[in-house]
């Protein structure tokens, strides 16, 4: 069965909240020790991983409200906009900035990225969604593959979290 892909404001909310609802009744049968012990394979914990989520959640907020994506991240825009840093990169950077951060904290940076995100989102239109990325970033360099923005937000939110379930469960049998 194929899943269809939202076209509309509701669709991709509803979609939104469905991946939210199931990311959290994963994550709620876990406890605080499964949530907080790093994987020894690549040193990220369960935590690390809603940070990660929280950040590109936090980066696709700004962008949605035509302001700079990668600082709202946390990152610098310079090493990106002249090729020092890619999405490894990027991530290596997103980890090592909330490593520190205890589950409480990294919770709560998830829940505020989310409603940031569901903020922005509630000022667009269903046009707004079918614009591409340099309509939001247009001072951005690099090219722009005219993909509408709805796109970018899936990626950014429940597709996102799907792709880090397994590499959670990974966490969860090396422990």
């Amino acid at each position: 069965m194929t899943e269809s892909r939202p076209h509309t404001k509701t669709e991709l909310l509803n979609a939104i909240q469905t991946g939210w609802d199931d990311l959290h009744a994963r994550l709620n049968q876990l406890s605080e020790t499964q949530l907080t012990t790093p994987n020894p394979s690549d040193g990220w914990a369960i935590k690390d991983h809603l940070t990660h989520l929280a950040a590109w959640e936090m980066g696709m907020a700004a962008l949605l409200q035509h302001e700079p994506r990668y600082p709202a991240m946390g990152l610098a825009e310079k090493a990106i906009f002249q090729g020092e840093t890619d999405y490894n990169g990027m991530n290596e950077a997103i980890f090592r900035q909330h490593q520190g951060k205890s589950l409480a904290e990294a919770q709560h940076y998830l829940q505020t990225a989310h409603e940031a995100l569901l903020a922005a989102l509630a000022e667009l239109s269903d046009e707004d969604l079918q614009h591409s990325y340099s309509f939001y970033q247009p001072h951005e360099p690099g090219e722009d593959n005219d993909t509408p923005i709805i796109t970018w937000v899936m990626g950014n939110t429940y597709e996102h979290y799907q792709e880090h379930w397994p590499w959670i469960a990974a966490a969860l049998l090396s422990q």
